[in-house]
């Protein structure tokens, strides 16, 4: 009987999907047992992944097998080392950044999106006011009242955290992607001005020390605000490095960290000419 190996996801198609890209195998080549559907919660909270048991289809251990047994010699080819551009006009963060690009909140939206948020925070514990107007294609959200500290939370994680879930909320009721930028007291204004400056300082560190510099993983709007403090400086260089939506950014100087070709010895080099006499 084939081994049976759990996966999860934010619903049954999710789990499959990884179950397929884990073992390189389609649907049809797997016995696909549903052990929990997953669940959406309330207001998009206390969400339950959906399980599932997966294993392969007996035809399809035999003809692996076949294939290994008339090419031994063969090994998978490994995996080429993951390279990062530039991303100082990088279009996914421009993209959640800015919302250019996205469809345009409808006053349905609008007021959906200000209800859903007033009912978090009050699940929250913190009572707060809301005011939500549209920029563009971008919903921006105000918070204000004394429980702002609680809601920004260390360097802003718990208003990010608020930010991603009204999005993802928004985006399942309407099936759209949408951008919101969620903002308390006068926090983005802020941190603005403080990664501005930190990313100009360091900036100055690589240009003294010709070594990189790093700024810990941030979201797409605020590595946007550091590529753009830096792009009109030709001396150095910046890069956004890692997988999902936080991501660090690396400054440094131009060609750092490239080998330099070999130094070729000929006839006409001195220093060899004068070991061989």
């Amino acid at each position: 009987m084939s081994a049976q190996m759990e996966y999860s996801g934010k619903d049954v198609n999710d789990a499959i999907n990884k179950a397929c890209s884990t073992l390189s195998l389609t649907r049809e080549e797997l016995d696909i047992e549903v052990l929990s559907p997953g669940s959406a919660g309330i207001f998009g909270l206390c969400r339950r992944k959906a399980k599932i048991l997966v294993s392969r289809k007996e035809q399809v251990k035999q003809t692996t097998k076949d294939t290994a047994d008339a090419h031994p010699e063969e090994e998978a080819e490994a995996t080429p080392e993951e390279t990062y551009p530039d991303t100082t006009n990088d279009e996914d963060t421009n993209l959640e950044a800015t919302g250019n690009g996205l469809p345009a909140f409808t006053p349905e939206m609008l007021d959906t999106a200000k209800t859903e948020l007033l009912k978090v925070l009050e699940l929250m514990g913190y009572p707060s006011e809301v005011t939500i107007t549209q920029e563009k294609n971008k919903a921006v959200v105000h918070i204000s009242g004394e429980h702002v500290d609680d809601i920004i939370g260390s360097e802003g994680q718990v208003l990010d955290s608020l930010q991603y879930l009204l999005r993802k909320m928004l985006g399942k009721k309407f099936l759209k992607k949408v951008m919101i930028a969620l903002d308390a007291g006068d926090f983005r204004a802020q941190r603005a001005n403080d990664l501005q400056d930190k990313a100009l300082k360091l900036a100055e560190e690589v240009k003294e020390t010709s070594k990189t510099r790093t700024i810990p993983a941030l979201n797409p709007a605020e590595r946007r605000i550091v590529h753009m403090a830096l792009q009109n400086d030709k001396t150095i260089r910046s890069r956004s490095v890692g997988e999902g939506l936080y991501k660090k950014i690396l400054i440094y100087l131009p060609g750092k960290g490239k080998r330099k070709p070999p130094r070729k010895r000929g006839k006409g080099n001195p220093r060899k000419n004068a070991s061989q006499n």
